[in-house]
């Protein structure tokens, strides 16, 4: 078992080889490493690595530090740009979500000061003793537009709810008809 494991904290990349009949994990880096860097790339490989070998199964088992591979900075190349365009990434969904969200609570509001409105339209129009049919039209309205804000805020409010008491009895008598 042989695998490339990349470090983006330390621009460190690591190669870690498990030699079963030796019950050895053995890891060699790009370049020299610090002390504090070689503790959490241990850290790392019997935390991560060891754990999908027999090393903590069989006994003796040994963890090395072969040195430096040159080979490794070759391939370091692609973990640097593999790991950059994962950041970038990250960092476009964090965007986008960020964006959406100003969107919706935008939206949410929009619709809750529309829904504010058509309230005192129709208080007015009960008061007026308008026609059935504007204040039914009234209702129908007021309806889309809490469709479209409980979708945009995530709420899931009914019309009743929000009636004032005076409007209660005429959205009654429309919604048995």
């Amino acid at each position: 078992m042989e695998e490339l494991f990349y470090f983006s904290t330390f621009d460190l990349l690591i190669k870690t080889k498990y030699a079963q009949e030796a019950n050895s994990l053995r890891y060699a880096t790009h370049r020299s490493i610090s002390i504090d860097e070689k503790k959490a790339v241990e850290s790392y490989v019997l935390e991560e690595v060891a754990p999908k070998t027999d090393y903590y199964q069989k006994s003796p088992s040994l963890l090395l530090y072969m040195g430096v591979d040159v080979t490794l900075a070759k391939e370091l190349k692609f973990y640097r740009v593999q790991n950059t365009l994962k950041d970038i990434l990250d960092n476009k969904a964090m965007v986008d979500k960020e964006v959406q969200n100003v969107i919706s609570k935008s939206l949410s509001n929009y619709y809750f000061e529309r829904i504010g409105d058509k309230l005192i339209i129709l208080r007015d129009f009960i008061q007026e003793d308008q026609s059935d049919e504007k204040i039914e039209n009234v209702f129908l309205e007021i309806s889309i537009l809490l469709e479209a804000y409980n979708i945009n805020s995530g709420q899931n409010i009914e019309i009743k709810d929000i009636l004032p008491f005076q409007a209660k009895k005429f959205y009654q008598q429309f919604t048995q008809h």
